[in-house]
Formats: C-alpha cells, structure tokens, sequence
C-alpha cells in the first residue's frame, strides 16, 4: 500500500493535474475498504514526503504535528462510528425479519366453514412491530375459538411471545377445553417460557354454531362490546382473571351469551379507545360513537374499517398505540 501511494502521491506533485487527483479519490475508498486510519495515512504521507527528500520547515512540520492530533480523535470517533453503522444495520436486518415472521402469524381471512358467523378485522401497528395479535381456530365439535391479545412490550420479545401464543393455539385444534381454561394453559405457557418483562392481556371467545352460544373468558383485558341487534342495546362482556404471566394461580371466569341474528361482539386492544389529551376514563365510548355513524347493514369487515377510520379521524391520525378491532356477528 505504502508503494502505491508513494507512486500516485509524488506522480502528483510532479504532473499535478485532473487525472492524478481522481487516481488519489479511488486510492481513499481502497482505504477505507481496508479499514485505514486517517492518522496512519496522514503518517504516510509525511513520512514519503520526507523520504523523498522534500524538507518541512518547522512551522509546517508543527502544523502536521497539530493536524495528526486531531487525525487520532478524528480516527476513533470514525471507527466508533462505523461499528455503529454496521450494528444499526444488522439490527434492521433481525428486525425486518422479525416483521416478516409476525405478518406470518396474523390468519389471512376468516374460516369460511362457519356459514353462520361475518367476521371483520384489522390490526395495525403504531410502529414497525406490532404487540397486538388476534387469532382464531377450529375446538371439538365444530366451534370457534378467536382471540385478541395485547402483548406489554414491544419489538423482536413481543413477536417471540406473539409467535409461542400462535403455536400453542394451533396445538389447541380439536380441542374440549373451554374457555378459561385454554386461558389458565396460555398463562402457564407465558409464565414459563415468555421473557419475564413480557405481560399479556387477552379477551378469549369460543362460538358454537350448534347453539349459538359465545362463551368468553379474559385475562385483564378491555371488556368485549355486545350489541344486541333486537333491543338495539349495547352492553359491555367482562370477566375476572388477572393478565397472563404473572401468577401461576390465578382461576379465570368463563361467561357465556346467546347471539341472535344480526347481534355481533367486538374485541378490541386499548390503544383503540385511549383518546389522547382526553382526562375522561378509557372505555369503548369511541367505538360506540363509530358504530352510531355506520351503516350496520354492511358486511362485518366494512364495519370494522369504518370503526377504524372513524377511531383515527378523533386521534388526528397520531397512532401512538397499536389498534386492533375484530367483529363477530350472528348472520
């Protein structure tokens, strides 16, 4: 290297000209590539300048001496710099794939072997990752299971977290169990194997289409919305149990309603109805003003957008929490 520099520097300093400086502008990315101090370099350059015979005066030399002090600093907050660069890059890197596994976790459309049942749902992330998730699968007999959690915490632990929920769900396919009780096996799961900064929230229904029954259990979070369609009345679905992953004791409350045609249930994360700079207790009045303005006679799924849409207008588009709304409705 010091050869090379030696030939393009003084080839310079004799034929100074547009040529020799572009020769000098490809040798800096060489060393940059090989990870080249700038106080080795500029200790190159002297010391060819000397060798060659070309004499510093002490003013100048003095110069270089400042200018090599500098170079030192200069030199390590640079390298600091790149590891940095390099760091931030492999962390978008786990992070690009992490959001690529998450997206993967999410059902893609609603079951269609349940004739008697609209379901609509949206989740979006105030971020890059989401710690919301809501799911659905198949128990004995033919029933419906769906679920919305809320992971607390965020990034690549929340996705892990959200990832073993999924797979323990699948694993509950064929299922008998009811309600709270898949409740009090994902809190056992969570405790066990979840990081221990991680809490889930999460409201659990199981539909049987046979009776039309929705039973429904949760774990500390947000009350379910329930319209009945007959008296046009809205009422709140709540139940006893304390988030998943704190207490391996803990016994989950299961209730059950009866849903008649038209009647639907909303499941939603609190990051719907947290109204900002508002002194008013969280509750889902805001979903309530958003279904007053729907048209009901809708598909669930517009219904769903509209509440979306509707939620988003009253925050002025500042999503500073994930959102999630998924509606169940009795054909």
């Amino acid at each position: 290297m010091k050869e090379y520099y030696e030939k393009i520097m003084l080839h310079y300093l004799q034929n100074p000209g547009e040529h020799q400086l572009y020769a000098g502008q490809q040798l800096s990315k060489s060393l940059i590539e090989k990870d080249i101090p700038p106080e080795d370099i500029l200790g190159l350059h002297i010391s060819i300048m000397k060798e060659s015979g070309h004499v510093l005066s002490e003013e100048w030399e003095r110069s270089f001496q400042f200018l090599m002090e500098i170079m030192v600093s200069f030199g390590m907050a640079y390298q600091e710099r790149q590891s940095l660069r390099l760091k931030k890059k492999q962390l978008e890197s786990e992070i690009n794939v992490a959001i690529s596994m998450q997206k993967k976790l999410y059902p893609p459309t609603f079951d269609d072997e349940f004739h008697d049942l609209d379901v609509g749902f949206i989740s979006t992330p105030a971020r890059e990752m989401s710690g919301d998730f809501y799911y659905y699968t198949n128990h004995s007999k033919n029933k419906l299971g769906i679920l919305v959690a809320d992971i607390v915490g965020k990034g690549i632990p929340a996705a892990l977290c959200m990832s073993m929920i999924k797979y323990a769900m699948d694993t509950l396919e064929n299922d008998v169990k009811p309600a709270n009780m898949i409740l009090d096996y994902l809190n056992r799961l969570v405790l066990k194997n979840a990081d221990p900064s991680l809490f889930v929230t999460m409201f659990y229904t199981i539909y049987d289409p046979l009776t039309s029954v929705l039973t429904y259990s949760s774990a500390g979070h947000e009350p379910a919305l329930y319209y009945h369609a007959r008296s046009k009345k809205y009422a709140d679905l709540n139940t006893r149990g304390l988030i998943l992953g704190v207490d391996a004791n803990v016994k989950y409350e299961e209730k059950a309603i009866s849903l008649e045609s038209d009647d639907f249930v909303v499941l939603y994360t609190d990051g719907v109805t947290e109204r900002k700079g508002s002194e008013a207790p969280d509750d889902n009045s805001i979903l309530r003003e958003a279904l007053s303005t729907a048209d009901l006679s809708l598909p669930a799924q517009d219904i769903v957008n509209h509440m979306y849409q509707y939620v988003i207008r009253e925050k002025d588009y500042q999503l500073d929490d994930d959102h999630t709304i998924v509606m169940i409705r009795k054909k």
